[in-house]
């Protein structure tokens, strides 16, 4: 007989990517259950859990962060509001995945992991493609010297169009599309530390 207790989550972030954890934490994910959404846009925590079946929806993430029925909470709010959300689910003892990027600045990494630290609680962002199998079998490879010495590492990433590009900060296609290719990098180049970084754009 199974001692494993079913983890229950609570979802910060109702919109696209809200919706996509939501959808695999109740559909998805053993051993777990999603009780609990919040969002404060009038509506849109109420519409995702009527479609995946979740009885309490709050407006403001701090309540959900107090209710004592949720043990791990699931941060998708915007990436501004990020850093804040995991300090205070720290320290309301909760443990946590983040989308990424985790904070807006390293000051806020800083803070946002030191207050994980100091509750105790697990801290995740939601660098997916380390678990992805070619990337993971790549880092390994790497790891065991399989394929020599790193010389080169190019990234590309495309990603679906928006519904309403004009509505969406400029700044986020770094933030919250590139910053997977920044961390993929870096995943494959076990140890290296950047010494120079150059953009360019048309």
């Amino acid at each position: 007989m199974s001692t494993l207790k079913t983890i229950r989550l609570g979802l910060i972030g109702a919109g696209r990517m809200g919706s996509f954890h939501g959808q695999t934490a109740a559909l998805h994910i053993p051993g777990a259950r999603l009780v609990a959404i919040a969002d404060p846009t009038p509506g849109q925590a109420a519409r995702l859990a009527e479609t995946l079946g979740v009885q309490r929806v709050y407006s403001d993430p701090q309540q959900l962060l107090d209710d004592p029925q949720v043990d791990a909470i699931l941060i998708a709010a915007p990436a501004r509001s990020h850093a804040e959300l995991v300090i205070s689910a720290a320290e309301a003892g909760k443990s946590i995945f983040c989308e990424k990027p985790m904070a807006i600045t390293l000051e806020e990494a800083d803070r946002a992991i030191a207050a994980a630290a100091r509750a105790n609680v697990t801290l995740q962002v939601g660098f997916n493609r380390r678990f992805v199998r070619g990337f993971r079998d790549a880092h390994l490879d790497v790891l065991a010297g399989r394929i020599g010495t790193v010389q080169l590492l190019r990234s590309l990433t495309r990603d679906p169009g928006l519904s309403n590009p004009a509505g969406v900060p400029q700044w986020t296609i770094f933030l919250e599309t590139l910053i997977h290719d920044f961390d993929t990098l870096r995943y494959l180049n076990p140890g290296a530390e950047a010494v120079e970084v150059f953009v360019m754009a048309d």
